[in-house]
């Protein structure tokens, strides 16, 4: 018997029972699209993440008073005026790099905003007038960036605008801790989760300074940010500014306590992260593949118990054992193909769905794909195996007189 009279013999034995293949290769469907649907679901968050991520800017570097590659950052003497912050001083050495284009202290803080008798609370960034477009990937909506000139002014994230009743416009006022600012300008809505620009206000950095001096130490800043020129070796720069610091700070490599940070830096964690998550929520969904595994098993005990007399018959006409045993393999085997097909087809289904009805990030990961089907398959062969190998076994003068 070659493959393809096995592949019809099987065929007519699984639409012999419709309801109970059905419910068989039920199991496999919900396996196979919960796989795909959730590696899609992730890789679709990290493509997303990642197109944000460019935002930041491939010549982007962000300097940092924590260490985000591990560890509490401060060092082992905790006496260290400068363990866990950055300083002017730090600035000034840093700002001296020759592959510098643009660079920016900042001083960040937490306080509240009135406008009209209405308050809310936001982030507040205090950066230097000049560079505004060049380290923060934004776009105005209205009015203008900060000037040198400026004091007392902000720029409005979109999302804080947005926030008020009555949206502030440029030449509004608003209170930043109670102390009265100018809107010169209101930025363009980003929708970059990664970089929130919608929800920060931008004032000088002097002002910045005075206001939240209370909260600072003597020439503290909360962060530098720099961009670099046109063909800069990011990685290279990156390095000179850790020396610089680690000297600086007078700590060594281990008791690191501030962060250089590049946009290779953050796609490096940020994948190892999704591909890990991805693998992991794989291997949930897979569960559900073993217990259509078991489904299988026990379809195929139970096709072996009711067709005795058939396995009888076909030993009696002179069916080898390897042919029994491979009948029921293949029948096994495509209830395994058949649900990883159609699981592929549900979780297609519901992925357009998702991407073209809800905008829902989603990928079709060809591997994860290709992955599932030959798994689904696997898992026929496997849990049909046993069952397979029993009906070879039956002795077909026992089988012929099976009722």
């Amino acid at each position: 018997m070659n493959l393809a009279e096995m592949i019809h013999f099987s065929f007519d034995a699984l639409n012999h029972q419709k309801l109970r293949s059905f419910l068989t290769v039920l199991g496999i469907i919900v396996g196979i699209s919960s796989v795909i649907l959730l590696v899609g679901l992730v890789q679709g968050l990290k493509a997303d993440v990642l197109k944000q991520l460019e935002d930041f800017g491939p010549r982007t570097i962000i300097i940092t008073p924590t260490n985000p590659a591990g560890g509490s950052g401060m060092s082992p003497s905790s006496l260290a005026p400068t363990s866990g912050k950055l300083f002017e001083k730090d600035y000034e050495k840093i700002k001296k790099i020759a592959e510098i284009h643009s660079i920016t202290k900042v001083i960040a803080g937490q306080t509240t905003v009135t406008f009209k008798n209405q308050s809310i609370s936001s982030g507040v960034y205090g950066i230097e007038a000049g560079v505004f477009d060049d380290t923060v990937p934004v776009e105005i909506d209205s009015g203008r960036f900060i000037e040198s000139n400026d004091r007392r002014v902000a720029g409005l994230g979109w999302g804080i605008a947005d926030s008020f009743d009555e949206k502030p416009q440029a030449q509004s006022s608003v209170y930043l801790a109670g102390q009265k600012f100018k809107v010169i300008g209101v930025l363009k809505e980003s929708g970059n989760s990664f970089a929130p620009m919608d929800s920060i206000i931008f004032i000088p950095f002097d002002d910045a300074k005075e206001l939240f001096n209370r909260s600072l130490v003597k020439d503290e800043i909360s962060a530098i940010r720099l961009t670099l020129k046109e063909g800069s070796d990011v990685d290279a720069v990156a390095l000179q500014i850790e020396d610089i610091l680690l000297a600086s700070h007078r700590v060594t490599e281990d008791e690191k306590d501030f962060g250089v940070i590049t946009a290779k830096f953050i796609n490096e964690r940020l994948s190892g992260v999704m591909d890990l998550l991805s693998m992991f929520l794989a291997a949930i969904a897979s569960i559900s593949l073993i217990v259509g595994g078991i489904g299988i098993a026990n379809t195929m005990f139970m096709s072996v118990l009711e067709r005795r007399k058939e396995i009888g018959t076909m030993k009696a006409v002179g069916a080898s054992q390897h042919e029994i045993r491979n009948i029921f393999l293949v029948e096994s085997a495509m209830i395994g193909l058949v649900g990883g097909v159609m699981g592929l087809l549900v979780a297609g289904t519901i992925g357009l769905i998702l991407l073209y009805g809800f905008s829902v990030a989603f990928v079709f990961d060809p591997l994860a794909i290709w992955g599932a089907l030959a798994f689904s398959m696997a898992v026929g062969l496997v849990s049909g195996t046993f069952p397979a190998m029993e009906a070879a076994k039956i002795d077909p003068i026992e089988a012929l007189r099976y009722e």
